[in-house]
């Protein structure tokens, strides 16, 4: 088989070096035919519209768009409950859904009709995927939607996709090796497991050689082990399961590009009014699809804009890396920890006076661990087993239970506390 040409200088020319002005035009363009069919198809998009006092009549430019309020995350469960199951947010009938996601919250996210919701394989080929690839897809083909809509884009480009999910790293290296895997999707933090399990197994290099990682913080240590010690061009996107990618790192890795089907734009957390390009603030997208528009939405996340040129050639701003969240919800292995799960954790058992969570990094990867203050006479060895059970059923991660002397933890700790350090 012919190896694939991984050259960085390659892409649609037309949509992604297009000026300013025809950039707006063409978002200008889609965001006016999207908010006329929410309108029409989505009562839940209808709401927001009429209380805000609006109409899609109102919206001439993408500017406008600062006129209606932001919507959060961690408003959508009760938005769902209200009117299920996806609080009025999705244009098509369940019946003409291809599939239907739930992220924790629980929050739900439909997959409609349409190819490339998601929007992934431009950053995906950005990043060094060309045509006659085999991929290892090692995001969990379960509830949440990222491993199925990176499958679509993948095989939108050419790729052979080998869905593996996470973890069985013993069966990660032998696939990787059968198969003659060139390409591989998930977190860094697995990545860099799985390269050490085939160490471990003496099996010598494998044979990927482009990766495309994400949801977790990717540090520049790891890209250089990734590169010099592997000979893997690892590149990184950004995107959720709402609002599928929004940006993108090129083969220059010096910021992620944003997406000409999505409006980004930094925030004000607490106004939600825009800020001039360089500050930092909550990441605001509105998204190009019509099953689900997402509409001046957030995840919560920080982050700092640049429209500085890019020496790739590509005219879009760039998004200069995740800098944290702007509530209390904390990503860890890529999994969102809510703190009312701590809550919930902790409710199996009784004798526990005070606990919180921390989330910690050792090498390449999260850590996180339960501090629990017990009252007297409970049995920490068993409260712990049972605690650390409650944790894997609850937040679908596997964390430790770390008995405390009374008086550790403060009374106004918070339920999660992130101490990690990013290089």
């Amino acid at each position: 088989m012919k190896a694939p040409d991984r050259r960085a200088g390659y892409w649609n020319r037309e949509r992604e070096t297009m000026s300013a002005g025809a950039r707006e035009r063409y978002q200008a363009g889609w965001l006016a035919a999207l908010l006329e069919h929410a309108w029409a198809h989505a009562p839940g998009m209808r709401r927001r519209l009429e209380a805000a006092g609006l109409t899609p009549k109102d919206f001439r430019s993408t500017d406008d768009l600062a006129r209606l309020p932001v919507i959060r995350k961690n408003a959508m469960p009760e938005l769902q409950k209200a009117d299920p199951p996806f609080g009025g947010f999705c244009t098509v009938p369940l019946a003409k859904l291809r599939k239907i996601f739930m992220s924790p919250g629980p929050i739900f996210e439909p997959m409609g009709p349409e190819v490339s919701g998601f929007h992934a394989e431009t950053g995906l080929f950005a990043g060094g995927f060309r045509a006659g690839d085999v991929v290892l897809n090692t995001f969990a083909y379960a509830l949440t939607p990222a491993a199925h809509e990176l499958d679509e884009s993948l095989n939108l480009i050419g790729c052979a996709v080998v869905p593996t999910g996470v973890g069985q790293t013993e069966i990660q290296v032998g696939v990787a090796r059968a198969v003659g895997a060139t390409g591989y999707v998930g977190t860094p933090s697995f990545l860099m497991t799985i390269l050490a399990k085939a160490k471990e197994m003496g099996v010598g290099r494998l044979p990927l050689q482009v990766a495309q990682v994400g949801a977790e913080p990717f540090t520049e240590s790891m890209r250089r082990e990734l590169s010099e010690a592997h000979g893997i061009m690892a590149r990184q996107g950004f995107g959720t399961a709402d609002t599928g990618m929004l940006a993108y790192e090129c083969g220059e890795a010096s910021g992620m590009h944003l997406l000409e089907d999505a409006i980004t734009q930094v925030c004000d957390p607490t106004t939600g009014e825009p800020l001039p390009n360089g500050q930092i603030g909550e990441l605001v997208a509105t998204v190009h699809n019509r099953t689900y528009p997402m509409i001046r939405f957030s995840s919560g996340d920080l982050t700092v804009i640049t429209d500085e040129p890019c020496r790739c050639g590509r005219t879009s701003a760039r998004m200069l890396g995740w800098r944290g969240r702007a509530d209390e919800v904390t990503k860890v292995r890529g999994i969102f920890v809510h703190p009312r799960q701590v809550d919930e954790i902790v409710a199996r058992v009784k004798g526990v006076e005070r606990f919180q969570v921390v989330v910690g990094r050792e090498g390449h990867n999260d850590t996180l661990t339960l501090r629990v203050q017990l009252a007297g006479g409970v049995d920490a060895g068993a409260i712990s087993q049972t605690l650390e059970a409650a944790i894997r059923d609850v937040m679908k991660l596997r964390g430790s239970v770390a008995v405390v002397a009374a008086g550790t933890i403060a009374d106004n700790a918070k339920k999660v506390s992130d101490e990690r350090k990013w290089d």
